[in-house]
């Protein structure tokens, strides 16, 4: 079904061009987490606009994270309104695919060469690939880095250059910032978040993976898995208090937080709001291992119309949002890192920009050492997030150790796998 609708969305496209006669296309388009994207994706849908009068777009109430998104798009196809696009979390690239939901683009682009042209790389298409179909193209990568109020830092008497470069030691600098009083908080690592986001981060930090390539069964019994948990076990113990993210972004911004480990999507958030308040600087994420690596964060455009007019207008909007001028837009607004090369390279778009914010392209550095974000199999996928961040939750607030958590971990995310793969 798939390939012979794309096939018609294809030839419809092409001759809607040709013709210049078009009814208006409403396209319905959700995605999550509003703080990050209400403004630039407003901004991306009023330039799409008016480069293509025919078709608007109808953002549909944003969700609260990828989590909650995923779950209203699998209840939306049982009554049969699924949005005509939506921007997902890498780690759910899987369950989309595997249920049929997600479109391969693979049809609407020729040739390799024509999407390196378009500007995408191939390490920004893999991260959206499966069984050899692109489902989606990258809208917004991040990274974890660490975000410095140099203020603070230089008050406590160290110095943002010297910092240490391993959690524990960034723990207890942040002790000593914590010593200024006036509810200072001295360090905060993010554990919380979409898709296991944050527990990924270590995880991958000291050269582990949460499962197996085909998301069918857990590798939380090896060293790199039991050490992520025995990281956050000590940052509780070195005085990590417990905040949420959103309340330690706004602590970050009002100048009462020393030091944060947290995505990029919030570097501009912070540059506005460090403006005439105190010195703002972002460093690279400590690895904890030479074979260390960092998962790719941020949202996916991935289609979900099902007929041959909606795929067409679809693919415009997904290729506008995640082309030069969409990915401009939100290296600006947010602090993601774009995912198109054209953007990048040209001056007059993402190429002088960079020049004048330093920040933004601490990100960009980890490249390198960037790997996928982790996708579980079977119809559990959402469940198993949860159950996991659970169990984080335990450890990060000092209610159980890592060892008494890890075996009961391993217990439930098998049994909810049980069936995924069979």
């Amino acid at each position: 079904m798939w390939k012979s609708t794309i096939a018609s969305a294809v030839m419809l496209g092409a001759s809607l061009s040709a013709t210049g006669a078009q009814a208006e296309i409403v396209l319905d388009v959700l995605y999550a987490f509003p703080n990050n994207y209400r403004d630039v994706k407003e901004d991306i849908a009023e330039r799409f606009e008016a480069k293509h009068p025919d078709i608007r777009i109808a953002y549909r109430t944003p969700a609260e994270n990828y989590d909650v998104a995923t779950s209203q798009v699998l209840r939306d196809r049982l009554v049969g309104s699924m949005p005509d696009v939506f921007f997902t979390g890498g780690n759910y690239m899987r369950i989309l695919s595997d249920q049929e939901l997600a479109v391969p683009l693979n049809p609407f682009v020729r040739s390799a060469q024509e999407w390196q042209k378009m500007g995408y790389l191939d390490s920004m298409l893999s991260l959206a690939r499966l069984d050899g179909y692109i489902y989606g193209l990258p809208f917004a990568t991040s990274v974890p880095v660490v975000y410095v109020n140099a203020d603070l830092v230089e008050r406590a008497g160290l110095s943002v250059d010297a910092l240490p470069t391993d959690l524990q030691g960034l723990a207890r600098a942040g002790q000593q910032i914590a010593e200024l009083g006036n509810d200072v908080v001295g360090f905060y690592h993010d554990y919380g978040g979409a898709g296991n986001y944050n527990f990924q981060v270590v995880v991958n930090s000291f050269g582990g993976t949460m499962g197996s390539d085909d998301g069918c069964s857990v590798a939380f019994g090896t060293k790199p898995v039991m050490k992520a948990l025995e990281t956050f076990e000590m940052l509780h113990r070195e005085g990590m208090p417990e905040m949420s993210q959103n309340q330690v972004r706004a602590a970050f911004a009002a100048g009462t937080v020393g030091i944060w480990v947290s995505s990029t999507s919030k570097i501009a958030q912070m540059e506005e709001a460090s403006q005439d308040n105190f010195e703002f600087r972002v460093l690279p994420y400590p690895l904890a291992s030479q074979d260390g690596r960092i998962p790719a964060g941020g949202a996916i455009a991935v289609m979900l119309a099902q007929d041959a007019e909606r795929q067409a207008a679809a693919w415009d909007f997904i290729r506008f949002a995640t082309g030069a001028i969409g990915q401009t837009q939100v290296a600006k607004f947010t602090g993601y890192m774009p995912s198109s090369q054209l953007a990048i390279e040209t001056p007059d778009l993402l190429g002088n920009y960079y020049r004048k914010f330093p920040n933004k392209l601490v990100g960009a550095s980890q490249l390198p050492v960037l790997t996928g974000w982790y996708n579980w199999a079977g119809q559990n996928a959402v469940k198993i997030r949860d159950v996991v961040q659970d169990h984080i939750e335990d450890v990060v607030f000092g209610r159980r150790t890592a060892k008494e958590t890890l075996p009961e971990m391993i217990t439930d995310v098998e049994a909810l796998l049980a069936d995924a793969c069979a």
